[in-house]
């Protein structure tokens, strides 16, 4: 099973880019608090309309719960494959 939900604060503004032919995909940053010192800051990426809606009402500081799934992105840089992990968002709920 694959299944993350948050709740925390954008900790920057949504950027919105299309791919593979038309399709749009946003990323932000979410802050979660761990506890009263320190959060956890996780690489949130939704797709399509949920891309469209999270540029034009979300940003920074806005807190919203994402339920979603982690997936493991490979890409390269400086010659070198890299990894990182973000959560593909499956529901972005504004609170």
């Amino acid at each position: 099973m694959n299944s993350v939900h948050l709740i925390g604060r954008l900790a920057t503004d949504v950027e919105v880019k299309e791919v593979n032919g038309g399709s749009k995909v946003s990323s932000f940053i979410l802050a979660v608090d761990r506890n009263a010192e320190e959060a956890d800051f996780f690489r949130i990426k939704a797709w399509n309309s949920q891309a469209e809606a999270a540029g034009d009402h979300l940003g920074k500081g806005r807190r919203i719960a994402v339920e979603g799934s982690l997936r493991q992105d490979v890409y390269e840089k400086d010659g070198e494959e890299r990894k990182a992990v973000s959560i593909v968002a499956k529901r972005l709920e504004y609170l």
